[in-house]
């Protein structure tokens, strides 16, 4: 038997794809919301530190006069496998950029519980907990069945305001 991701499967669904959307929707209308700042889709290969690779957050990276502030991930996983540990590239990419950026992290699924891999997983970049805004650290917010939009808004707001 073969592991991973194989040729014509997917590696979402439904659940996956409703945070996706809901922070995709939600950036667009919060960057007008917020004029002062600028929300990027995704990382220039010349703001990357070695210009190599990619970063692109389901909820954007945003700047303030240039300066990366915030970044918002979803990320979905059942309670096995490993796919949380592709975590860990977006974040040290955005901390290259600005040691102090608020990374906030909507996590669901099985994995999302205090015993899941999720949970385990992220512990080591989480050592001020989980379900709190840690300003300029990283911060996870965790729900097994997902987020209404108010929710992700509530705390998208928050972040960007501090």
């Amino acid at each position: 038997m073969v592991g991973g991701i194989q040729k014509g499967m997917v590696a979402t669904d439904e659940h996956a794809r409703k945070l996706d959307k809901q922070c995709k929707f939600l950036k667009e209308g919060l960057a007008n919301e917020f004029p002062t700042l600028t929300m990027q889709r995704k990382l220039r290969k010349d703001q990357i530190p070695g210009g190599v690779g990619g970063c692109e957050p389901d909820g954007g990276a945003w700047f303030r006069d240039g300066k990366l502030i915030a970044v918002f991930e979803a990320k979905k996983q059942q309670d096995r496998g490993n796919a949380i540990e592709r975590w860990f590239k977006n974040n040290y990419i955005a901390r290259a950029i600005n040691p102090d950026v608020h990374y906030i992290t909507f996590a669901i699924g099985e994995g999302a519980t205090d015993e899941g891999v999720i949970t385990k997983t992220l512990n080591v970049a989480h050592l001020d907990g989980f379900d709190k805004f840690v300003p300029n650290k990283n911060s996870c917010f965790r729900q097994v069945d997902g987020f209404t939009d108010e929710e992700l808004k509530a705390i998208m707001i928050e972040v960007l305001n501090t």
